[in-house]
């Protein structure tokens, strides 16, 4: 090969069109396949579940990189493979959404009401010795969401400094069993964050959770009773005012 100056040299820009590459290392001349000059990284991956994606960086040196793709709340991660190699399809997946409602009357230990005021769904159950309101989940479900609004002309009066009015959940133990009988029902589940307090004097509340916690799973089949319950402080005195209720559920059965 006659002698050539670097700029005379051939412009390749694909690295399979070089064998090698030569330089100097101070005490000799060297020479080294072009393929282990830099990394170059092949992808290849599979899908474990639905949830855990693992991916593989593999180098042209030999080494080995993972990666791995872990689908979050309502993510699902889809393997292509054969079909379209090395691919993984991230997709959002969540269940329908739907809202019951239902009324809080004569709040504050007024009737109807077993464990303190029963939400009532639909028809009004009354009197409460005879009845009380529950909601039956046709298909499995979570709560995602509780809101509710004060709904009367005159604003919350008389809660006493200390005094808490809970929103609370139970389910029935004994699906068989009379919804006006206490024990047929298990421990109640707080929904925290809308509480009424002395604060809410004056006021006509309006108060949302969206953040249920800890999580309220409702297989297909459960039967709930939503109440509003004095959990603390003297009690508050009694009033013919009226609060909505809306639950929000999602489906969790594809």
């Amino acid at each position: 090969m006659a002698n050539k100056k670097f700029s005379q040299f051939e412009l390749k820009t694909n690295q399979a069109d070089v064998d090698f590459l030569v330089g100097y290392t101070g005490t000799e001349n060297v020479q080294i396949a072009s393929e282990k000059v830099g990394l170059r990284y092949d992808l290849s991956g599979n899908v474990s579940d639905v949830t855990d994606y693992a991916v593989s960086l593999t180098d042209n040196n030999g080494g080995l990189d993972k990666v791995t793709l872990v689908a979050g709340d309502n993510i699902v991660l889809t393997d292509l493979s054969p079909g379209t190699p090395n691919a993984v399809q991230i997709d959002t997946k969540r269940g329908s959404v739907y809202m019951v409602t239902g009324t809080f009357q004569n709040v504050f230990g007024g009737d109807p009401g077993i464990f303190g005021d029963t939400l009532e769904f639909g028809i009004s159950s009354v009197p409460a010795a005879d009845h009380s309101s529950v909601l039956v989940i046709p298909v499995d479900a979570k709560l995602i969401g509780v809101s509710y609004k004060w709904i009367s002309d005159d604003a919350v009066v008389g809660i006493p400094v200390g005094a808490v009015y809970k929103i609370q959940l139970r389910a029935m133990s004994n699906t068989s069993g009379a919804t006006t009988d206490t024990a047929n029902y298990t421990t109640p589940q707080d929904i925290n964050g809308i509480d009424l307090t002395d604060s809410d004097n004056g006021t006509y509340p309006f108060k949302t959770q969206n953040a249920i916690s800890p999580s309220v799973s409702l297989p297909a089949g459960t039967i709930i009773n939503v109440s509003g319950v004095q959990t603390s402080g003297s009690t508050i005195p009694t009033s013919n005012s009226e609060i909505e209720v809306t639950l929000v559920l999602e489906t969790t059965s594809f």
